[in-house]
């Protein structure tokens, strides 16, 4: 399998505008309008790398000019439009709630006097200040003075955990927190002031209600709001006031103009979904009307309906049924002029309220920070403010039809990801078809562009989801679940716990041994650690997860209150099983159920698995043998394999070095007085020469222990489930019945007593065939720059010259008494995994290599080609291509 490379990595540069802000583009493309190099160029990696040393402030250059300047800022903000209301209805109601109504007049003398006490504290352009109130009287007034101090708000919800309210504070920088004692974090913090503190409120009482000079700056931060990672620790989006205006002004516009009752907001604060409906009321000079914050869900029909009509209202999908049950399809229908579906598909309630609403009164949105909680609707229309493009990996136009990624660009587009320069540069790219100098966001989406105009989503390539009116990652909770000690194995999916109601479900596998663990346990230990959503709504014990022989969960066998129909919430790896939309069928047997047990006996090979990829997807696999403990070989057996650890270790570094967090040509040891990098390590070049191991580099370098980190990194987003680094995944009475093949043989068959020993290593991988299967494959997509792939090209081309030539990558090694291989062409996609529990496996491999090419051979011979006459395979050179000889 010797063939030249037929096309090199596609170089990168570094490029920046007059604004300052980075980003990376192709160095063959002709650079959009308004952007610059920067004089860095080469690999994807090495040019984020560069943005990371550079990048160090975020604001646009001519707001730091302007800061510098001292000049007055110009107007562009939700706080100058409130102002203008008031100056036009003082007297209208503006924010009413459980015991308090604030006048429009009353609610800028009060932000006024917030902004003047926040501004003695030392709060000013530049700084964050944390805002975790209810829904109550101090909410808007305190915002608004956060914003006329010229500080940006950091909202947070009373009911997240105080863990995660002091990890937030401290990952965003606020140097400040208002609250109420109520729900003030536990433990010295900082700067913390009480809005019902009597010293706090008498200090208020002594400031003018006279407004500051000046106002926010358009490019000033407005909000900082967490939004979930594709796996791990989540974001914080930075959104301007000229982000957050454009979408506020534009929904008063749109949305306020069916009745003039305002909107009622009874979902979290700091939700993504609730920006609209705070201020963009207050916008059109209409009220806000909060909901008490314990109020019960049960009692929401009745609570909306007294004090409806509102102008409009925004529902997850949830609440819709919800309304339904409690007020009938009618009596919703009276809630509102016009009613906004976000935060998930609308369910059976909502096609019910649209045929009584009639055309235009119900409509689906999605709006994110990244796009400073823009509404998309879906479909979008034509000639939308906001622009919606359509493109391919190349960042070009797809025809109508076809399918691409959705890029949002305009003033919607969000400053970018708090102190992630690297990713912001990633995902916050030029606009080659805007302004000269503007950038568009890469949602991550598929999309398709339709004849007429519209934009219209196709669902979600990750595991993201709608809860509780939050986008969330069940990812999270995963790990939060394996925090604990006691859990081994931990799988959290969407479930519909009615229509359009998603809640999350986890399904626990304890450690061997583990004494006393109970499902009501496991959610407490949840909820000390994640926001309420994230809390799973089920937790369920089992012996072992049920899973298909391609060894994904099947959901339909899942016990418990949400399983058994096989339902799912959005979410996954592009389908409903997980796939990232690439066709995954089940593999089957190649060898006619009976050759493999053959060979084995042959070569004196207790058991062996094999796994075979064809055109890039895995389609056999076959096990036979025993695991030398009397148990059968199955394709769930997991097998240690050695050195083939650092497949899935140099994809987890990779993914690191992509984010910007590892250089791979940064030093981290020397071998004499020669520097050994991070390269060398993924190439095992110097491993052992005054460099500390992979699996320790990556704990220094974040901090978190190395299995876990995997797990977050490769083995949770590839859905690697019968993989674990330090031991095979705990089975206690798996189905399967043969958790892992331990014992190991020499060559002659003989088990090895001491092969035990030394195998439970944190850095060594246990897993299957079909799952080292995926890692080769994940391997090929990135090296082919396939959509949505776990690496960029240019740094999935480091992990091919690592673990192979330019035509193939594969490796071959042994754990004591055991063999283990995987090779990929990742021309032809064509591969071969073998895991044997005998020295002897190699043998094994190279009789099964041999014997897949006449399967091929006689497989292709009952193929046509294009023109409709049959093709001889014997007479085609490919046909005599082998796997791993």
């Amino acid at each position: 399998m010797s063939e030249p490379q037929t096309s090199a990595p596609a170089e990168w540069r570094v490029v920046l505008n007059d604004e300052g802000q980075y980003s990376i583009w192709w160095t063959d493309r002709e650079l959009p309008g308004g952007w610059r190099a920067e004089g860095t160029s080469g690999s994807r990696e090495r040019c984020l790398t560069r943005v990371e040393e550079v990048w160090t402030d975020p604001r646009p250059a001519g707001l730091r000019r302007r800061t510098a300047e001292g000049a007055s800022a110009v107007g562009g903000c939700v706080a100058e439009a409130v102002g203008r209301q008031a100056r036009r209805v003082p007297g209208a109601a503006a924010v009413r709630g459980d015991g308090f109504a604030l006048s429009f007049g009353r609610l800028e003398a009060e932000s006024n006097r917030w902004a003047r006490y926040l501004r003695s504290l030392g709060v000013g352009r530049g700084t964050l200040v944390g805002v975790l109130l209810g829904r109550g009287a101090e909410l808007h007034a305190v915002t608004l003075g956060v914003w006329k101090a010229g500080a940006g708000c950091l909202p947070l919800d009373p009911e997240f955990p105080a863990a995660r309210l002091r990890a937030l504070l401290a990952a965003t920088g606020a140097r400040v927190l208002v609250s109420e004692v109520a729900y003030g974090p536990d433990g010295a913090w900082g700067q913390v002031r009480y809005v019902d503190d009597p010293e706090v409120r008498g200090a208020l009482a002594r400031h003018s209600d006279e407004p500051l000079a000046g106002a926010p700056d358009p490019e000033d931060v407005a909000y900082v709001t967490e939004v979930p990672a594709a796996a791990g620790r989540p974001l914080a989006v930075a959104v301007t006031h000229r982000g957050l205006a454009h979408h506020v002004t534009a929904a008063a516009e749109e949305l306020t103009g069916a009745g003039d009752g305002g909107t009622a907001v009874f979902a979290s604060v700091a939700s993504e979904l609730a920006a609209t409906g705070l201020w963009a009321p207050l916008c059109a000079g209409q009220r806000v009307l909060l909901a008490p914050q314990a109020l019960d869900l049960a009692e929401l029909g009745e609570w909306l309906a007294a004090a409806a009509a509102f102008a409009f209202l925004i529902l997850a999908p949830s609440h819709i049924e919800l309304l339904a049950r409690q007020l009938g399809d009618v009596g919703s229908a009276a809630l509102a002029g016009v009613f906004v579906v976000a935060g998930g598909e609308p369910g059976p309630a909502a096609a019910r309220l649209a045929g009584l609403l009639g055309p235009g009164r119900l409509r689906t949105a999605y709006g994110t920070a990244e796009t400073s909680y823009g509404t998309l609707l879906n479909p979008a229309r034509p000639g939308a403010d906001t622009r919606l493009r359509v493109l391919d990996g190349a960042c070009l136009p797809v025809p109508d039809g076809a399918v691409g990624e959705l890029y949002v660009a305009g003033p919607g587009v969000a400053r970018g990801y708090v102190g992630r320069a690297a990713l912001t540069a990633r995902r916050f790219v030029p606009d080659p078809y805007g302004p000269a100098g503007t950038r568009m966001h890469r949602t991550g989406q598929p999309a398709r562009r339709t004849a007429a105009g519209e934009v219209r989503l196709l669902g979600r390539t990750d595991r993201q989801l709608w809860v509780r009116g939050h986008r969330a990652d069940p990812a999270e909770t995963e790990e939060a679940l394996y925090d604990h000690p006691s859990v081994g194995e931990a799988v959290v999916i969407g479930v519909h716990a009615a229509p359009g109601d998603v809640r999350l479900a986890a399904y626990v596998v304890p450690r061997p041994g583990a004494q006393g663990l109970d499902a009501a346990a496991l959610a407490a230990h949840c909820g000390r650690r994640l926001p309420g959503h994230l809390v799973p709504a089920s937790v369920t014990l089992l012996d072992e997860v049920p899973r298909d022989a391609d060894g994904r969960v099947e959901r339909a066998a899942l016990p418990g209150p949400y399983g058994r129909d096989g339902q799912s919430g959005q979410g996954g790896r592009g389908g409903p099983d997980g796939s990232g939309g690439r066709a995954s069928p089940r593999p089957r047997a190649f060898l006619g159920g009976c050759g493999l047990a053959e060979l084995l006996a042959a070569h004196r090979v207790p058991g062996a698995c094999v796994a075979v990829l064809e055109d890039g997807a895995l389609v056999a696999v076959e096990a036979a043998g025993s695991d030398g403990a009397g148990r059968p070989i199955t394709p769930r057996t997991a097998f240690p394999v050695g050195k083939l650890s650092l497949h899935v270790a140099a994809l987890g570094a990779l993914r690191l070095v992509d984010e910007g967090l590892l250089a791979p040509d940064a030093e981290v040891g020397r071998a004499g007085d020669t520097p050994v990098t991070l390269a060398d390590l993924l190439g095992g070049r110097r491993a052992d020469a005054g460099a500390a191991p992979l699996p320790a580099l990556l704990e220094d370098a974040t901090g978190e222990a190395f299995g876990p980190l995997m797990r977050r990194l490769v083995l949770g987003p590839l859905g690697l489930d019968d993989s674990c680094f330090g031991g095979p995944p705990p089975r206690t009475k798996g189905r399967t019945g043969a958790p892992a093949a331990r014992v190991g043989h020499d060559a002659a068959g003989r088990p090895l007593d001491g092969a035990r020993r030394a195998m439970d290593d944190p850095a060594k991988l246990w897993t299957t065939a079909a799952d080292l299967a995926e890692v080769a494959l994940e391997v090929r997509r990135s090296v082919l720059g396939a959509p949505l792939a776990l690496l960029g090209r240019d740094t999935a081309a480091r992990m091919r010259d690592a673990l192979g030539s330019g035509t193939e990558f594969g490796y071959e090694a042994a754990s004591p008494g055991h063999y283990a291989a995987s090779v990929l062409s990742p021309r032809t996609g064509r591969g071969l995994v073998v895991l044997a529990n005998g020295r002897a496996g190699d043998r094994v491999r190279e009789e099964v290599a041999v014997r897949l090419v006449r399967v091929r051979q006689l497989a292709e011979g009952h193929r046509t080609v294009g023109d409709g006459t049959w093709r001889n395979p014997l007479d085609s050179q490919e046909g005599n291509e082998t796997i791993g000889t």
